[in-house]
């Protein structure tokens, strides 16, 4: 029988993302080993971390079963100890793995006018989603010891500690008090500067272990305020009441690939994203009526700050129609939220024609106009969703039926054959517009919609947002159109666009720029919440970086999908349209 207790370098994690869930993981801060406890551990685990110590032998794992299999885990990867281990004696086999700043880390290190290294860094002990202005997480600068400072500066994925130690002069023993200290301040889990792995492939993937931090999850500003009616709010309720400032929601808590993509992109041809999906809007491959020579009524739903409508308007003055003459538009918005759509108007302002604002529902929207082309971009995983479940006939259990406030649309759009699951969410928002869409449209007329999802998987909720968000079930969405009268076609947004996803991004999400804002501030300059590639940030900024031997930040290829917005290749696009 021996006595174990937790590992000082072993940390329980908490993921509090799910609605009255807590999920737990614990991860070792010297070998970045990450465990996800059974119930039973995780109580043990819970115990040991206030102190108490736990009496294990080879019994009890047998008679623990799946617990005992992981309990041997945890002590082979030394989250657990003898209580009077040296907490050293099992690290010395990792002084021969490659040392790593991992990929999902913002820290950055850069040497101040005095010539000492200063770390800028967020804390790596937590995230907070959806941050109100106050609970902003705070950007921190500190010096840093000088063997630190050196190990960091030489982990460039290349060496392994073994050989970075002797040659930035710091004693290669664990016994010696300066290697423990320079470890601990680089694993600390408020830090994380470094990892380390065996594995040279891993290098390249933000999703594996050398590259990730891991840290407790927490939400800020889930927004709950009591429905109009004094019911549950809705996501319409969201709308009209809880965005309070546009440019925050897109770039701090929801940005969107249109966000994203805001400025022009080598990625997108030198255009922004508006701009690009103008051109592979008007074409009439795409838009039937662009060859008939008239002007074009267009609706978008949900148009966000306003940097879309902006960009399509100004784009589409310079495409011309099949016969050669001048495309001309007549562009209109409709949104809910008051706070988007004075966003929109500033945006807009001196357009002309001028741009006209509808404050409605788009799942229920009624308009005393048609149009000839609808643009729903990135909007409609914010439209309500219903449940459906399967049920036996009491009469007959070999006969299948469907209940719940979703199962009238499995038989008004066919799509039974579609529902692989005994219960699963569809996209009834998504429904409901697509038949105010063809009644809106003129025969001719097409409707384009892009969203996160997939052909075949079912709606899935995003818990990191302020509001509810869901995926689509683009194989629902297209038996819907054609049901309801249109042809569809689907496509990967990234195809539709023409993306280049070889261009070369710099990584990391909002946390990243943050911290690059920190340090360029200091010197007059600023990095907008946007993609940026890494010629455009060259371009920018490599005279200042040279400058202060600035270090921390790296670029990889657009299709890596690690970068400021969401991942493109998640987002797909339909194209429907109403026959003449």
């Amino acid at each position: 029988m021996t006595l174990y207790k937790l590992s000082p370098y072993a940390h329980i994690l908490e993921n509090r993302l799910l609605p009255s869930t807590i999920q737990y993981g614990i991860f070792h801060q010297l070998t970045g080993y990450v465990i996800e406890p059974r119930e039973s551990v995780k109580v043990l685990l819970l115990a040991t971390r206030m102190g108490t110590s736990v009496s294990l032998d080879e019994q009890d794992f047998d008679r623990l079963g799946a617990d005992g299999a992981q309990l041997r885990e945890l002590i082979d990867e030394r989250f657990l100890i003898p209580v009077d281990e040296d907490l050293f004696e099992s690290f010395q086999p990792l002084m021969e793995h490659l040392v790593v700043r991992p990929l999902q880390n913002p820290a950055l290190a850069y040497r101040d006018k005095s010539g000492e290294i200063k770390l800028v860094h967020t804390s790596m002990a937590q995230r907070i989603y959806s941050p109100r202005r106050n609970e902003l997480p705070p950007v921190l600068e500190e010096s840093m010891p000088t063997d630190a400072a050196k190990v960091f500066l030489k982990a460039d994925s290349t060496r392994t500690l073994g050989e970075i130690f002797p040659d930035a002069g710091i004693a290669n023993a664990l016994g010696d008090s300066s290697c423990r200290e320079t470890i601990e301040y680089l694993t600390s889990p408020k830090r994380q500067l470094i990892k380390l792995t065996s594995d040279a492939e891993d290098l390249s993937d933000p999703s594996k272990a050398c590259n990730r931090v891991p840290r407790n999850f927490y939400h800020a500003a889930k927004w709950g305020q009591s429905a109009t009616d004094g019911g549950p709010p809705s996501i319409v309720d969201f709308h009209v009441q809880g965005i309070e400032d546009a440019a925050w929601e897109f770039d701090l808590i929801e940005p969107t690939v249109n966000h994203a993509f805001r400025f022009p992109s080598e990625a997108l041809g030198g255009l922004d994203y508006g701009a690009r999906f103008c051109v592979s809007t008007l074409n009439p491959a795409v838009l039937p009526l662009l060859g008939d020579g008239t002007r074009i009524e267009v609706l978008e739903i949900g148009g966000g700050t306003g940097s879309f409508a902006r960009s399509f308007i100004e784009q589409a003055r310079s495409i011309k129609t099949p016969a050669g003459g001048p495309v001309e538009i007549n562009y209109q918005i409709m949104d809910l939220s008051p706070a988007l759509i004075r966003s929109q108007q500033q945006q807009l302002a001196g357009v002309v024609p001028a741009v006209t604002h509808y404050q409605q529902d788009a799942t229920i929207f009624d308009l005393s106009r048609k149009f000839g082309l609808i643009i729903a971009n990135e909007v409609i995983a914010d439209f309500p969703v219903a449940w459906v479940k399967r049920a036996g006939d009491e009469g007959n259990d070999s006969t299948e039926q469907w209940e719940g406030e979703g199962a009238g649309d499995l038989k008004r759009y066919d799509l039974s054959e579609l529902a692989n699951a005994d219960a699963f969410l569809v996209n009834t928002g998504t429904f409901r517009f697509i038949e105010r869409a063809w009644h809106h449209l003129t025969p001719g007329g097409v409707v384009i919609m892009s969203e996160y999802g997939g052909v075949d998987t079912f709606p899935i909720p995003s818990y990191h947002l302020n509001h509810e968000e869901f995926s689509i079930h683009f194989g629902h969405v297209q038996k819907c159109a054609r049901q309801v009268g249109f042809e569809c076609r689907l496509t990967a947004l990234k195809d539709f666009l023409g993306l280049n996803d070889q261009v070369r991004m710099l990584d990391g999400q909002e946390d990243h720029i943050r911290c690059l804002n920190y340090v360029f501030q200091k010197h007059g300059a600023s990095l907008p919440y946007a993609l940026i590639s890494q010629s455009e940030f060259h371009k920018s900024f490599k005279e200042l970086v040279n400058e202060i031997s600035l270090t921390g930040f790296s670029f990889s290829p657009l299709a890596n999908g690690y970068h400021y917005g969401p991942r493109i290749d998640d987002f797909m696009l339909a194209i429907l349209t109403k026959p003449k």
